[in-house]
């Protein structure tokens, strides 16, 4: 039905422009493959969220591309000096300077490991079904491995798949998704050995661990900020809160 539909849409629009034998025909060829491949992406889709339906998805949860490169997450690891009431650096008891490595969100907020990795992997998903809409391949199969539950309410949960948006996306969002998408997955990456190698307060799990090689990252050079250890505790606490109410969304660490 929607296949059809199409063709009456793209078949009228051929009829109203006028356009001439030769160029039509090619016109009409090419608006007909892009039918099909929508149709295709839809059952692809379709497989993927495990039957819902695209007008029910794009209805609910759909995102465009400039509303992903938008709201897109991105985080940093950050060598940080705490500082007291009065502004004075917290020292370690015997006087030295005491730093903490914390995960730092794309406005500066300290932000809990388990909540950048739950807006990472939402995130992912819907650059996914993004990059399928506008033909993405590799990139969208990877990141698609394995069927999603139900959608939940907030931005990056469930991204629709509006097929006419499909059709009509410029090559300069598929670049631009293309490349936000491999920045997240080399986020996760470094998010991945963070978590491997510090506790959520940003403490080295071993005092031995080189920090200068963690899988190939160097924590030792990260970017130094002060930041009020009020502040920390706060941006912390409500990262964390935040985290307890979002949705697990499954993507392969490896996609």
């Amino acid at each position: 039905m929607k296949m059809n539909f199409l063709k009456g849409v793209f078949l009228i629009a051929f009829v109203t422009l006028g356009v001439a034998d030769m160029s039509a025909q090619s016109f009409l060829k090419k608006l007909k493959s892009a039918a099909e491949k929508v149709e295709s992406v839809t059952k692809t889709v379709n497989e993927v969220t495990g039957g819902e339906s695209t007008e029910q998805k794009s209805e609910n949860d759909s995102i465009s591309p400039k509303e992903f490169l938008e709201k897109a997450p991105s985080y940093s690891v950050k060598k940080v000096t705490e500082t007291d009431s009065l502004g004075n650096a917290i020292t370690n008891e015997d006087g030295t300077a005491r730093y903490k490595y914390l995960l730092i969100d794309k406005n500066g907020k300290v932000c809990a490991p388990n909540t950048a990795k739950k807006h990472l992997n939402s995130a992912l998903k819907s650059g996914a079904f993004i990059l399928l809409k506008v033909g993405g391949g590799a990139t969208a199969g990877a990141l698609l491995g394995k069927k999603f539950g139900g959608s939940k309410k907030g931005a990056w949960i469930g991204a629709g798949v509006g097929a006419a948006a499909g059709a009509l996306a410029s090559m300069n969002d598929i670049k631009a998704v293309k490349e936000q998408v491999k920045l997240m997955k080399e986020c996760k990456k470094v998010l991945s050995a963070y978590q491997n190698t510090f506790t959520e307060e940003g403490l080295p799990m071993d005092a031995s661990v080189d920090l200068s090689n963690v899988d190939g990252i160097n924590f030792s050079e990260c970017e130094e900020i002060t930041k009020s250890a009020a502040d920390v505790r706060a941006e912390l606490l409500a990262s964390q809160e935040e985290g307890e109410s979002l949705e697990d969304v499954e993507i392969p660490d490896e996609a």
